[in-house]
């Protein structure tokens, strides 16, 4: 379902509610099925808190609850976590035994990662379960939410903050590239960089040819970053159970390797986002005001 504000609605917070029930509804109606695998049931319910606290971000500064219902939706996506974690390290172990400079055996660290099969459907069969009543209880709140201000006051104060956490989070990796402090900060920008993607498709009705534009170069900086997160994940947990491989020769290359490759992952993120983040805060807002009659 399109997750943007319409021309038909008749005001902002009348648009605000209406994303929000129908991302819900979403959720609940995943939480409800029983044809999707459980693992796409978490996938995608983490997602919809993501998309959630992205809206709540887009009118922070006009949503007297937001603090209450960031938080609803964080720990909800707390709980959400373990089993599908354990896949993305396996995901990205195989991805560097494909470089031909690796071809090491790592099946110990495969066999220690995962989780049963049996066990893994039940964990997420749990926690889908889990997250059923702070979904339902957030669905019950929504269509009372109401925000402070009209118009693009209601949203662009918010877009201005969130563009400017990206801008400042690139320029915070920057300065520690190189550095144990770069995995913290490569996954702070990406975070600030998936929030400001939520909110150009929010407002993409308002100015669609540069939304389609930057969505494509937003979507691409997103997948940098989330390749780069997931090997620093790895790196984290290699300093836990690297011992585990019989050969510490072993263990050293691996980590070597998914260094390597997150430089060069973090280089190619600088590159495009100094080009997405080239404008003020200030001036990059003013392509998104609303028209008079729809305020």
């Amino acid at each position: 379902m399109p997750f943007r504000l319409r021309s038909s609605d008749t005001s902002v917070e009348e648009g605000f509610r209406r994303i929000a029930c129908e991302r819900l509804d979403e959720a609940l109606a995943l939480i409800r099925g029983v044809e999707e695998p459980p693992a796409r049931i978490v996938h995608q319910l983490r997602r919809t808190c993501k998309a959630m606290r992205g809206l709540l971000r887009l009118v922070r500064p006009a949503f007297p609850a937001y603090q209450t219902e960031n938080a609803a939706f964080r720990d909800i996506a707390a709980m959400l976590s373990g089993a599908r974690d354990s896949a993305v390290l396996i995901e990205t172990l195989d991805s560097l035994n494909d470089a031909d400079e690796a071809r090491q055996d790592w099946t110990t660290l495969r066999s220690h990662w995962a989780v049963p099969g049996h066990d893994a459907a039940g964990a997420m069969a749990e926690q889908i379960e889990g997250c059923r009543a702070p979904f339902l209880a957030a669905r019950v709140r929504a269509p009372t939410w109401a925000l402070s201000a009209r118009g693009e006051d209601a949203i662009l104060p918010g877009l201005r903050k969130t563009y400017r956490q990206a801008r400042q989070a690139m320029r915070g990796l920057e300065a520690v590239s190189g550095t144990p402090a770069a995995a913290q900060a490569s996954h702070a920008w990406r975070k600030h960089v998936k929030y400001h993607g939520q909110h150009v498709r929010l407002l993409s009705r308002l100015n669609p040819e540069q939304a389609k534009r930057r969505l494509a170069r937003i979507d691409r900086l997103g997948d940098l970053l989330g390749d780069r997160h997931d090997l620093d994940m790895l790196i984290a947990r290699l300093r836990q159970d690297g011992g585990l491989l019989s050969d510490p020769a072993a263990a050293a290359q691996l980590a070597a390797l998914a260094h390597k490759r997150a430089e060069a992952l973090a280089r190619k993120a600088t590159r495009l986002g100094k080009a997405l983040f080239a404008e003020k805060p200030s001036d990059f807002a003013a392509h998104w005001a609303i028209p008079p009659h729809r305020r």
